[in-house]
């Protein structure tokens, strides 16, 4: 075997070689990747599980709940029981001519027993809407599916509400009654009241004044010294301001302007309540504290520096010499009075300092007199300038 098929043996004896390696490491790759795979959808599958896990607690925990607020499983005694603390809430009310009447029971799959009433009376506004405040207050399984309200011409309103109530298939029938009241309703039975009596159903919901001036106003001793309160109502309502519980006798308020005046004969410092009622529905107010600081007046201010007088003759301009039917006008420019003076051959004129005479205009130059003495004018000349050029001369 000669040199040249020895080498020819070794090249084909390495590809053979690297082609192994390529394999190996492509096969390697690929199981590599195979259980990474399986890694992954095993750690999806463990992270599917624990998801169920996490939302079977979760509705576990709120199988819980909606089972203590469940009425009976026993159908009778779940109507009776609830009939009769229907019966309890209305008479509690001062519901008059009232009814209370199961209307029916039918079972909802195998989950719950859905049971509805109807309760028929007539009532006031207030008394009503303390109704609906305890019954949603009480923790049930309930709902107003319907309320009608129509008015008396006696007064108050005749009402009728269809209600909805749950009895879970699992509850127990010796479930005790809910007597701790639901988190979902304001416990202040009045606020409850207070929101929806004071509701304007024709606008948005009314926002108190805003006040934008200084927590802090300053007035002068022996002066009646005004200042005004700058409240703003959101919707532009009117406003009117007052003072709060026992101003001082030498503190008066606008209630219309707003502008409160402070005349105090000693030097203090005490703090205003001030309130401000807008004149939306219903009606909405601010109170804001501020802090008056009564001091002595400043010294009064130095006269201040006589304005420097100027002469309106320097401050004249031969602007134009205007050609007429007859003859020609000479347009002076007062500037310090921003007036256009038109004169004439034979015109007398007095501006500032100088009094004088027009004796002739040309097409060049008007010719001016003033004091006897004589003297040309060229457009865009100044009068004074020239005036004086000529005592000069």
């Amino acid at each position: 075997m000669n040199e040249r098929e020895k080498n020819l043996v070794k090249l084909v004896g390495a590809i053979l070689v690297l082609y192994l390696i390529w394999t190996g490491y492509g096969r390697y790759r690929s199981a590599v990747s195979q259980r990474e795979a399986q890694v992954s959808q095993l750690s999806n599958k463990q992270a599917e599980l624990s998801e169920q896990v996490t939302q079977g607690a979760l509705a576990d925990r709120q199988l819980g709940e909606y089972m203590a607020r469940s009425l009976p499983s026993n159908p009778e005694f779940a109507r009776s029981q609830y009939q009769q603390w229907l019966l309890e809430l209305v008479h509690d009310k001062g519901m008059d001519n009232v009814m209370v009447d199961f209307t029916s029971s039918r079972p909802m799959g195998e989950v719950y027993q859905k049971i509805d009433f109807r309760i028929t009376g007539a009532a006031k506004l207030p008394s009503l809407i303390g109704m609906m405040h305890d019954f949603y207050a009480k923790d049930y399984l309930h709902r107003i599916r319907e309320l009608t309200i129509l008015p008396l011409k006696s007064g108050g309103f005749n009402v009728t509400l269809n209600v909805d109530v749950i009895a879970l298939v699992n509850a127990p029938d010796d479930l005790p009654q809910r007597m701790e009241p639901s988190y979902r309703v304001d416990a202040d039975a009045d606020a409850y009241i207070a929101v929806i009596m004071n509701r304007n159903l024709y606008e948005p919901p009314n926002q108190p004044p805003r006040y934008s001036g200084g927590r802090s106003i300053e007035a002068f001793v022996g002066r009646d010294s005004p200042t005004p309160l700058t409240f703003k109502d959101p919707e532009g309502h009117d406003i009117r301001v007052e003072l709060g519980d026992d101003p001082p006798d030498f503190v008066r308020l606008d209630s219309r302007s707003g502008t409160l005046r402070v005349n105090s004969d000693v030097a203090q410092e005490f703090e205003l309540l001030v309130r401000a009622i807008d004149s939306g529905y219903p009606r909405r107010t601010t109170e804001q504290t501020i802090t008056v600081r009564v001091v002595d007046p400043p010294p009064p201010p130095a006269d201040p520096p006589a304005k420097p007088s100027f002469d309106d003759a320097s401050q004249t301009v031969l602007t134009a010499l205007v050609q007429g039917r007859e003859d020609w006008t000479a347009w002076m420019h007062v500037r310090t009075r921003d007036q256009t003076l038109r004169l004439k051959k034979s015109d007398s004129f007095e501006i500032g300092s100088l009094k004088g005479t027009v004796v002739d205009v040309t097409p060049r130059y008007a010719i001016i007199e003033v004091g006897g003495r004589r003297f040309e004018l060229k457009p865009a000349g100044n009068l004074g300038d020239a005036a004086k050029r000529a005592e000069v001369d």
